[in-house]
């Protein structure tokens, strides 16, 4: 995996939490896909106790209150400014942190997150870990992005996440849990310029990726100058997403 600095990430995405919302397209679209294949997969909504993984603005909380009858809702994440997004939900306690070094709720019945895996230092550990906080039968439901994702980013500039591929992943998650859902897709939103590319990403905290990148007035021209070699034909510029949904029960 991959030894990441939870400080710049952390510090990227507090940047971003008056523009996230807004911009998160992508991340809304996994949200209803993680649902959809959740209840394809187990038709279960009655849940005493939730954890959701960084849950950010609360694009999937949102969903999962729609969704979900339940006792007890955590939402954990690393960016503390997130929790005024939360302050109002009912049966709902805040929790910032790494879930990578906090302790977790005992007990749940059912972990959720979506895009957040990606950002993790040691993938194995961590569904161990999760493994371990969950009941018997307690189900694990998560976004995350394949190999394909950002590639045109990462192919001018030579920076972003190692993304496991889904034969991985897998093979990962079959360790602690049984996997009885998966999805893949790939997804190209369009922009008008390589710039609007580059805003997006700053706007979704995605900027945290492979390290402080300096963008200065060079660089950037040469950006948008390389960019151009991925223009589609009705002029708009292309970036490329990779969604991965999984579902997993827990190994009796």
């Amino acid at each position: 995996m991959e030894n990441l600095d939870k400080n710049l990430v952390r510090s990227r995405f507090r940047r971003s939490v008056e523009s996230y919302d807004h911009a998160a397209e992508v991340q809304r679209l996994m949200a209803e896909e993680l649902l959809e294949l959740f209840q394809l997969a187990t038709g279960e909504r009655d849940f005493p106790r939730i954890l959701e993984l960084g849950c950010g603005s609360g694009i999937l909380t949102d969903r999962i209150e729609q969704s979900f009858d339940y006792g007890k809702l955590y939402l954990l994440d690393l960016v503390e400014e997130w929790s005024r997004f939360h302050r109002n939900r009912e049966r709902a306690e805040f929790i910032a942190g790494d879930v990578e070094r906090i302790p977790l709720p005992g007990s749940l019945d059912l972990i959720l997150s979506n895009a957040v895996i990606q950002w993790m230092s040691d993938l194995p550990a961590l569904l161990k870990k999760l493994a371990g906080a969950l009941n018997p039968g307690g189900l694990l439901a998560v976004t995350t992005f394949g190999p394909e994702n950002l590639y045109e980013i990462a192919d001018l500039t030579g920076s972003g996440l190692r993304y496991l591929d889904p034969g991985r992943l897998q093979q990962l998650f079959s360790r602690e849990f049984d996997l009885i859902g998966f999805r893949q897709e790939l997804l190209k939103p369009r922009f008008d310029t390589p710039l609007a590319v580059l805003k997006h990403l700053k706007a979704t905290g995605v900027t945290a990726t492979g390290g402080p990148l300096r963008w200065t007035r060079k660089r950037l021209e040469e950006f948008s100058a390389g960019y151009r070699r991925f223009q589609l034909g009705d002029g708009k510029f292309p970036l490329t997403y990779h969604p991965i949904t999984l579902i997993a029960r827990k190994t009796a």
